[in-house]
């Protein structure tokens, strides 16, 4: 399975898992998860056909990225407030989110043609209580659901970037050997 293939499976994956992961919270918290589209507190120029399949990857990662550290920051506010929580399904599924957001800045890094770098920005936490602290990280894990679907969505309407990845490699490859010879 190509690698790209794997990125979106694993987005696939991550993205039911933080689905799975924000019910237990609104659950947990007895909060409505009543996502308004573009209200994400990580945003990225919007993914025209003007990007490249490069550009769009470079942005994605940029925004999972964000993501990855504001979860971190979520998850270090949280276990502030409740130093105490027992191990539970939320805080399993919390670790597995985590985890598998890792993988997926990790896997998308690897999709960068020429480890090209975009920047996300994000909306930070502003201080105002407990509340807004519970309400700031239903927004985290909102956006986590948001960005893996939105890198699915996007990978998978990348077919060239199979090709694109290979040629590459096998350039990377050929100049090596070549080198190799001149020696």
């Amino acid at each position: 399975m190509a690698l790209k293939d794997k990125t979106v499976a694993l987005a696939r994956l991550l993205h039911r898992d933080c689905t799975q992961l924000l019910d237990l919270y609104t659950t947990r918290e007895s909060l409505t998860s009543n996502s308004v589209s573009g209200s994400q507190l990580v945003s990225i120029p919007p993914l025209t056909s003007q990007l490249t399949p490069s550009e769009k990857i470079c942005f994605l990662h940029a925004a999972l990225r964000k993501c990855l550290h504001l979860l971190d920051k979520a998850i270090t506010h949280e276990d502030a407030i409740f130093p105490d929580a027992p191990e539970d399904e939320y805080s399993k599924q919390r670790k597995t989110v985590r985890e598998r957001l890792n993988y997926l800045v990790s896997s998308t890094e690897r999709l960068l043609v020429g480890r090209k770098r975009c920047d996300a920005e994000a909306k930070d936490l502003v201080d105002g209580g407990v509340f807004a602290v519970k309400k700031w990280i239903l927004q985290v894990l909102q956006d986590v659901v948001y960005w893996s679907n939105k890198t699915a969505e996007t990978l998978q309407t990348l077919p060239a970037l199979t090709a694109m990845k290979a040629t590459r490699t096998r350039r990377a490859a050929v100049r090596k050997a070549a080198h190799k010879l001149r020696k």
